[in-house]
């Protein structure tokens, strides 16, 4: 009998492993995206089925056993993990149906198909909808993104294309609602479409109560959005005229700047610290909340995969392509698996965000000036992280070891990763500038802390009381200054007054009203 339930379940085994081939599931991603990430639940269910796999009781995980074989990437076990997300109506939302499309009208020069481009021009062409929400490139700020609503077709065409940064299309929506359009298209990333759909179902939403306004949403698949001026700070250093650039594009992996005829690509490990922070616990990959979603993975040079999500998303598309603006082909397992791997990466970014606990940092030690002290860089925790705002770095200053050492904590609040710091400190006389002290960062990632301890003794052992200027800049300008007056420092705090405890008057009772006979 157990003969038989072993034969079994080796039938399943081998079944399983038959279904699962080419998803490029292994034991080297379930190590990394769960056991790596300390999300195991030790639950043991990817050793159960797994005639590899052993549990070691030491490390409290499971481990290949050499003397049973190796790994050979069938994804058994990584399908069985509870931590995993695996199901593809969970990893792309839930889709009527999917194509592979691109606009038929030769003046379209958007990403990939221009599919998104020849949808807008439709729906505006058949006064379908009053206008359009998209982003455009700035017209005063090299490729800095622009929300904009578009009306007609020359306005279209020149807001084609596409640029990877986070855009304010939902102020433009309420905008355009607010000047009386009535039906409206909304191009937006993920994070957009599922602002404008909070925004409609939510019993909080200012569109839920506004009922005249009808949205068609159509969302862009996106893996990753950049800070502008960290991204192209970065391509200006690395020589590139921004001013020159034709297209941006992201594909296989890579971010291609075009310009003059030349082509440079990036891959997107590389740019992954000038992306925006945010991006780090974002799950969605192909806009699950549009009524379209368009992308350019799984479709092939010159197209864009499509998913129809919705009747109405159905009814535009299949009427865009009757009336000739789009050109659809069906969609197929390999177009979706390339779209599924994708989506995986991303939704298992969620375990995956990096919390440094110490960064080191070695000194910088100049002949002519001695070292700072116990220069350490940490990362606050969620509760403690800075404020962001205008400025880049914020400073903190605190007296310690005996009130004669000026702590001075320098806080990355730009959102992302700043870049070939130098900190500048001076001692202030009057109207110059004394004992200068430099010390260099290599990389400042958001919300990390750089503590630098600085003397306040003299060479005679005095407190020196001159005014502090410190000052951080970078490649390009300088980010951060400001002065510190040493004598309001050395002060001692202010004696704080007890609180006079209230007043507290006795509330005379009500006369009790006469019972009615």
């Amino acid at each position: 009998m157990e003969s038989s339930a072993h034969d079994q379940l080796s039938f399943s085994f081998e079944f399983l492993k038959k279904h699962l081939e080419g998803k490029k599931d292994s034991f080297g991603m379930l190590m990394r995206d769960v056991i790596k990430a300390g999300i195991c639940t030790a639950c043991s269910a990817c050793v159960s089925i797994c005639p590899i796999l052993v549990w070691d009781h030491e490390l409290q995980q499971p481990k290949i056993d050499p003397k049973r074989g190796t790994c050979n990437g069938c994804g058994a076990c990584y399908n069985q993990c509870p931590r995993t997300i695996t199901e593809p109506d969970i990893l792309v939302g839930n889709y009527i149906t999917g194509y592979v499309a691109k606009a038929t009208d030769p003046e379209i020069k958007g990403q990939d198909g221009g599919v998104v481009t020849g949808l807008l021009l439709y729906l505006l062409k058949e006064k379908l909808v009053d206008g359009a929400v998209v982003t455009k490139k700035s017209e005063t700020k090299l490729w800095w993104p622009e929300a904009t609503i578009v009306k007609n077709r020359e306005e279209l065409l020149k807001a084609s294309g596409s640029i990877y940064c986070h855009s304010q299309t939902v102020e433009k929506l309420v905008e355009a609602i607010k000047s009386g359009m009535h039906s409206l298209a909304f191009v937006g990333t993920p994070c957009n479409i599922d602002a404008v759909t909070k925004m409609q179902n939510s019993p909080q939403g200012m569109l839920h109560y506004f009922m005249r306004a009808n949205i068609f949403k159509i969302g862009l698949f996106c893996m990753d959005s950049f800070s502008p001026e960290a991204l192209y700070t970065f391509f200006e250093r690395e020589g590139i005229p921004l001013h020159k650039v034709t297209k941006m594009n992201i594909t296989k992996g890579k971010f291609f700047i075009h310009w003059e005829g030349q082509e440079k690509g990036y891959p997107i490990k590389v740019l992954d610290k000038y992306k925006a922070t945010s991006c780090n616990v974002c799950t969605d990959l192909t806009s699950e909340n549009a009524d379209i979603s368009v992308g350019s993975v799984g479709s092939g040079t010159g197209q864009n995969t499509v998913l129809v999500r919705t009747p109405l998303g159905r009814d535009i598309l299949e009427d865009a392509v009757t009336k000739g603006y789009i050109s659809i082909e069906p969609f197929n397992k390999e177009n979706l698996t390339a779209v599924l791997v994708l989506s995986k990466a991303k939704k298992v970014a969620q375990y995956n965000v990096r919390v440094r606990n110490v960064y080191l940092i070695s000194p910088t030690r100049l002949p002519a000036e001695p070292a700072l002290l116990d220069r350490t860089v940490k990362m606050e925790s969620a509760t403690q992280q800075p404020k962001r705002g205008r400025n880049l770095i914020s400073s903190v200053e605190k007296l310690n070891e005996g009130r004669d050492t000026l702590k001075i904590t320098l806080s990355n609040a730009a959102g992302y990763v700043l870049e070939h710091l130098r900190l500048r400190i001076a001692k202030v006389e009057e109207m110059f500038e004394i004992g200068v002290f430099y010390a260099d960062v290599p990389e400042l990632y958001p919300f990390e802390s750089v503590e630098f301890n600085y003397p306040l003794k003299d060479d005679k052992g005095n407190i020196d009381t001159h005014e502090i200027l410190i000052e951080v800049s970078d490649a390009s300008a300088r980010l951060f200054n400001k002065k510190v007056e040493i004598k309001k420092l050395l002060e001692a705090p202010k004696e704080e007054k007890p609180v006079k405890p209230a007043k507290i008057t006795p509330v005379k009772p009500l006369p009790e009203k006469p019972t009615a006979v």
